[in-house]
């Protein structure tokens, strides 16, 4: 499953009620979680715990949830949930080692609140904000989507004596040639743990600081004008 727009689906549950029925504590949320072990961890490290056992999927990974919750009742960093229908799973990307480049720009690694982030040490969540055919309709915009391959490219030589993991975003479409006057976004979920575990073996320091780097340009999809743009992530509270 592509998601359209993950990051508006990271919110994590608070104590506060999100969309509840009058005279009783019961909310609903959308969210993102990873599934292991009989619960949903959210982003943050909050548990879910599912009352009803009809809808729990087979194998972990990330799912899109839909759950009813008292949110009144955080015990422990855990809370129980009722999910209201069948998780839909989420795919994950790995990061690639070499020196490939797009044939496309990215339109932007930020936009307004929709930015790169960590959904855990191990995961990192990235809106893939691209160059797109004007579409009409959510069946086109998923059409144009599928055409897209957005690849996250680690370094051949993982030496960085400041404990910087640079890793570049870079979007390799299946027709380049085709103008595209529009812009969306779509994101992507990249398991990196592997890649910082080899860069803490390759260096004397342990990584710090992941560092995004993209060819982007708000003017033109064409990668003869673009320029590199980063956007820079803090690991230390993962440590």
């Amino acid at each position: 499953m592509a998601l359209l727009g993950l990051t508006l689906l990271m919110g994590v549950i608070m104590t506060s009620c999100l969309s509840s029925s009058e005279g009783d504590n019961k909310a609903t949320q959308t969210l993102v979680a990873i599934y292991e072990n009989g619960a949903f961890t959210q982003q943050g490290g909050g548990i879910l715990v599912p009352v009803n056992s009809s809808f729990l999927p087979s194998a972990p990974g990330f799912y899109l949830i839909e759950i009813e919750y008292d949110p009144t009742t955080w015990s422990d960093n855990k809370l129980n949930v009722t999910l209201l229908s069948a998780p839909q799973k989420v795919d994950t990307y790995n990061v690639v080692k070499g020196t490939g480049e797009g044939n496309i720009n990215i339109f932007t690694l930020q936009e307004s609140t929709i930015a790169p982030s960590l959904f855990n040490k191990d995961y990192l969540v990235i809106p893939c904000i691209f160059w797109a055919d004007k579409v009409n309709s959510e069946s086109e915009k998923e059409q144009e989507i599928k055409k897209h391959h957005f690849n996250l490219q680690a370094p051949a030589d993982m030496h960085n004596s400041e404990g910087v993991l640079e890793l570049t975003l870079y979007d390799v479409v299946d027709d380049p040639d085709l103008q595209r006057l529009d812009h969306k976004y779509v994101d992507r979920i990249y398991y990196i743990g592997d890649i910082i575990n080899e860069f803490n073996v390759s260096n004397s320091v342990k990584v710090s600081k992941i560092r995004i780097k993209a060819k982007v340009n708000r003017s033109t999809y064409e990668t003869k004008s673009g320029g590199d743009d980063f956007f820079d992530i803090d690991l230390t509270p993962f440590q």
